[in-house]
């Protein structure tokens, strides 16, 4: 039986044969360079100013409550 390995792409920085993640992106096993998926920096942003959010609510509510 013949095992066929079919590389989506190469590292741009050493050549090594790198294997796409399930939203795009990868790690090269070789140089350890990093290409992220589309769209993950915008993401990114978003969390964190999601998570601030619900930090200063969580915050007003222990304001509210004397727990601060």
């Amino acid at each position: 039986m013949s095992l066929d390995v079919h590389h989506s792409r190469h590292c741009p920085t050493c050549g090594t044969p790198v294997f796409e993640g399930p939203r795009g992106g990868y790690v090269c096993s070789l140089c350890y360079k990093v290409e992220e998926p589309p769209g993950e920096k915008d993401a990114r942003k978003l969390w964190k100013l999601r998570k601030k959010e619900r930090i200063a609510a969580a915050r007003a509510i222990w304001e509210r409550e004397g727990l601060v």
